[in-house]
């Protein structure tokens, strides 16, 4: 759209009106003259005296882009239309051609999680004075800020970080990671003035950076004793003030969801930006972690305006995951005599699809490495006998965790064969990490036949670590306690439809533990649905100990599964995908048959108990589920709504 056309179609409207865009442009509107404040940055935005000027400037946003550099998904080795920072940067430059004032950031966790990042780290490692292959490629796309994300310290370290950091031209900032032994002083930059030229005139842009304080526990054998990462909203408090003092206007770049929870509890301390808006100084937010679109995906929220992009009054933005997305704020600046205030905002989102074009500066910058990661993406490892699929996963034991946790006993076994544990009871937990989120997307899918590393990868999509802790009987159970979260309460005397998966719980915290035997009550409140748990044949006690196997994400408090103790074997770049990979090397062709060691216990029901999944999902069922499963109906996201039969399982 031309900027003629584009100020031709501009209109001012009411609160709820809701402005539909043209191509790519999902939602957005102006937010002026509402009868609420902005924020209480903007609330005096027409002070007395003459107005010089205004202006606009447009936030141009990404987020979470987890090194997906192409449009392609390695895990499924196949091209992806709808993700990309090649594709990102096409609708950027068509900003940058309507929009006279632009500035480029992004909410982080940017250089891991495709392949990409996986061959850098591991399979042809980086040396030092090298980077990323995506931060040569943000360089070239001019970001001017990026936030650290909890996956830049997590997952390959602080050292990987620093070779990103080195080799990037615009600043990483975190104002909530301090040096352990000296927590005066800041990791990275906590925040940054640009001065930025808005229509020949300068003005001071506050850019301010946070991530959620959990990352100390997902991160713990990376950071601990290095580094102290605080509340985000605590330390907005303590240095948001200071970035007013110095700038025209405050940019909170935040890697924090939306979570409407007590603000004290870890849900809201990790997905903070209801808390962060209320800030006193912020004049919009950008936002990342949930892998979610706001404006779109939350609704019911109080104070949250999920049509406009409005939080508290502050105009925010948080724009997918994997380059899915770009976002825009539009801000109009008014500059009385050297007073910038901001009048009004436009949040936007523009979604990538198979219309917008991978830009070809972009291809050409990561063809190498592209073409490197899908080699080793392809390298054949062996065979499976039996479908792994994960279409099941959250209603009866399946392949998918039957795989990781026969990989992970097998590795066990021999590690613990002598020494001091080696007379303890070995178990396994794995979970279900793609196993549906709103579409029939995310799903894993390894069929029967040659298993490749692409397709361990796809089984097991983290960059995980090895954790063994020891625990008794009886924190084995809590654990599972946890786990069983995974499923609403079921009233069995009730006769209207009932659903059974509880969809704010991730996929990705539904353990499963192999090794000894149990089943869940679903008819029970969250805490007492664990029952009937032996090992053996016998009940578990509080004073029998259990080696578990697990991952660094688990093991340091990820999901609030594990007591906080530390793991009594934590072995240095053992990575529980790369484990797999020698199992099945070591066993093909493999056959992971659940041993159905866990079920939901039986109940009668007066109505119908549903639940949903891949709507092809009958092709691959498990045998424990097969005469008990049948599909009503696809709904409107393609996924398949199943009814079960709970009085026979």
């Amino acid at each position: 759209m031309s900027k003629k056309d584009k100020k031709k179609g501009e209109k001012r409207l009411s609160r709820r009106d809701f402005l539909v865009g043209t191509g790519q442009v999902l939602a957005g509107t102006f937010i002026t003259g509402l009868g609420f404040n902005l924020s209480s940055n903007t609330a005096n935005a027409m002070s007395s005296g003459p107005v010089k000027s205004e202006h606009q400037l447009t936030l141009l946003t990404t987020t979470d882009e987890h090194q997906y550099i192409l449009p392609y998904d390695y895990m499924a080795d196949a091209p992806n239309e709808t993700i990309g920072l090649s594709k990102v940067f096409t609708l950027i430059e068509e900003e940058r051609k309507e929009q006279d004032n632009t500035m480029l950031l992004s909410a982080g966790d940017t250089i891991q999680g495709s392949l990409i990042g996986n061959y850098e780290y591991q399979v042809e490692p980086l040396e030092e004075g090298e980077t990323q292959t995506i931060v040569e490629v943000l360089n070239h796309m001019g970001y001017e800020a990026i936030t650290m994300g909890n996956h830049e310290l997590q997952d390959y370290g602080m050292d990987f970080f620093e070779l990103a950091r080195d080799g990037s031209d615009f600043p990483w900032l975190a104002a909530n990671i301090k040096l352990a032994d000296n927590p005066d002083e800041f990791y990275v930059e906590p925040y940054t003035i640009i001065e930025q030229e808005v229509d020949g005139e300068v003005l001071k842009v506050g850019i301010i950076g946070f991530l959620p304080p959990q990352t100390m526990l997902w991160g713990r054998d990376h950071v601990e004793g290095k580094l102290e990462i605080k509340d985000i909203v605590e330390q907005a408090e303590k240095y948001v003030p200071e970035v007013k003092e110095k700038s025209d206007i405050v940019i909170a770049l935040a890697h924090t969801g939306i979570e409407d929870a007590p603000k004290d509890s870890d849900d809201a301390r990790e997905d903070a930006a209801l808390y962060l808006a209320q800030v006193d100084g912020i004049d919009a937010m950008i936002l990342g972690h949930d892998h979610n679109y706001m404006p779109g995906d939350y609704d019911g929220i109080e104070k949250l305006d999920n049509e406009l992009g409005i939080i508290h009054g502050v105009p925010t933005i948080m724009a997918g995951s994997w380059g899915g997305a770009l976002g825009a704020i539009d801000l109009d600046l008014v500059n009385n005599n050297g007073d910038w205030e901001v009048k009004d905002a436009k949040v936007r989102l523009r979604k990538i699809d198979e219309s917008v074009a991978s830009h070809p500066e972009i291809e050409e910058m990561a063809q190498d490495v592209h073409q490197k990661t899908i080699e080793y993406v392809r390298t054949p490892i062996g065979a499976t006998e039996i479908g792994i699929t994960s279409y099941f996963s959250r209603v009866a034991d399946s392949p998918v965790t039957q795989i990781v946790n026969d990989a992970q006993i097998w590795w066990a076994e021999r590690t613990f064969a002598n020494g001091e544990y080696s007379n303890l009871p070995i178990l396994s937990a794995a979970a279900p990490f793609q196993a549906g989120r709103q579409d029939a997307e995310y799903f894993t899918e390894v069929f029967a036949g040659n298993v490749t590393i692409g397709d361990v990868t796809d089984i097991y999509i983290y960059d995980n670590q090895i954790r063994v802790m020891k625990l008794n009987g009886e924190e084995v159970i809590e654990w599972l306690e946890k786990s069983a979260e995974n499923f609403n309460q079921i009233d069995p005397n009730f006769t209207a439809t009932q659903e059974l998966l509880n969809g704010e719980f991730s996929a990705f915290n539904y353990d499963v533990i192999d090794g000894i035997e149990y089943e869940i009550d679903v008819t029970q409140p969250v805490g007492e649905r664990i029952v009937n748990v032996t090992y053996e044949g016998s009940p578990l006690t509080t004073d029998q100990e259990f080696l578990v196997v697990t991952n660094d994400y688990r093991a340091g408090g990820g999901g609030g599964h594990v007591p906080q103790v530390d793991p009594v074997y934590a072995p240095a770049g053992e990575v529980n995908r790369e484990m797999i990979v020698q199992y099945i090397e070591e066993n093909e062709p493999i056959s992971p048959e659940p041993t159905n060691n866990w079920r939901i216990k039986p109940v009668e029901t007066a109505g119908t108990v549903t639940f949903r999944s891949h709507p092809e999902a009958e092709k691959e069922i498990v045998d424990s589920l097969k005469g008990k499963v049948e599909q009503l109906e696809i709904d409107e996201n393609g996924m398949g709504v199943y009814k079960i039969d709970l009085a026979n399982l």
